[in-house]
């Protein structure tokens, strides 16, 4: 199933549409095809649990860079608030000392962070029309740049405080959750949860937030040790599945 054909159902016509949109594809998918594994799967996926897998997951995660599991004294010892004004198109770089950051800026621009070799760690929006906020273990070594979108940006050290709810950024199982099994939605927006996984591939779910028509629900196993990022949507709920 075309993963933009899917998102032109949805947002012309809602879930509703989707839902028939997918019915579609199954009648057709019912002859003889050798590709038709391949695509029952992604939609058996998705109508179950609203999970993204194929070319369509790796199109949306990109490049993953081993620093997603890079995990910073959380200490927050001898860390400041630090801000920077945004004067030029060209936007600002800035470097800080090692922990746990909550970015945000105004109005509203793309953040950047590298890692020491000059790769990308994670891009989002942040700010009017993106996400709320960032919040992502940094290294000494690393670089932030702040797009000429912004007027000023700020990096505010971050307690950890173990959660149910989880903001735009990267995530700590056994840190930040707690390990368990968890229904996932969100109140509004859309946007993606990423599961990694040392030495396995990453999971992807969509998150819908709506009305109880529209919204999604997918079912979550967390262990700890792994690091979830939520990315494009500023919250994502975990509610614990009771025994």
């Amino acid at each position: 199933m075309d993963y933009n054909i899917r998102n032109w159902y949805k947002s012309r016509f809602g879930i509703i549409g989707s839902v028939f949109f997918v019915a579609t594809c199954l009648l057709l998918m019912t002859g003889c095809n050798p590709l038709q594994g391949t695509a029952t799967e992604k939609i058996i996926n998705y109508e179950k649990n609203f999970e993204i897998v194929g070319s369509e997951k790796d199109e949306l995660i990109g490049k993953v860079n081993p620093e997603i599991f890079f995990t910073a004294n959380r200490s927050n010892e001898g860390l400041e608030q630090v801000g920077h004004n945004v004067y030029t198109k060209e936007g600002v770089k800035v470097n800080l000392q090692e922990g746990r950051y909550l970015i945000t800026g105004q109005p509203a621009g793309n953040i950047f962070i590298y890692d020491e070799n000059g790769n990308l760690v994670i891009r989002e929006v942040v700010g009017y029309g993106g996400v709320a906020s960032l919040s992502v273990d940094i290294k000494d070594s690393y670089t932030i740049f702040a797009d000429g979108g912004y007027d000023y940006v700020n990096f505010t050290p971050l307690s950890t405080l173990p959660s149910t709810e989880l903001t735009a950024g990267i995530w700590e199982v056994g840190l930040d959750i707690e390990a368990g099994e968890y229904i996932v939605s969100n109140d509004n927006g859309l946007g993606y949860l990423e599961v990694h996984e040392k030495g396995k591939e990453p999971i992807l779910y969509e998150i819908i937030g709506g009305s109880q028509i529209s919204q999604s629900t997918s079912r979550v196993s967390l262990i700890d040790g792994q690091k979830l990022r939520v990315t494009k949507i500023s919250k994502v709920l975990f509610t614990p599945v009771e025994d």
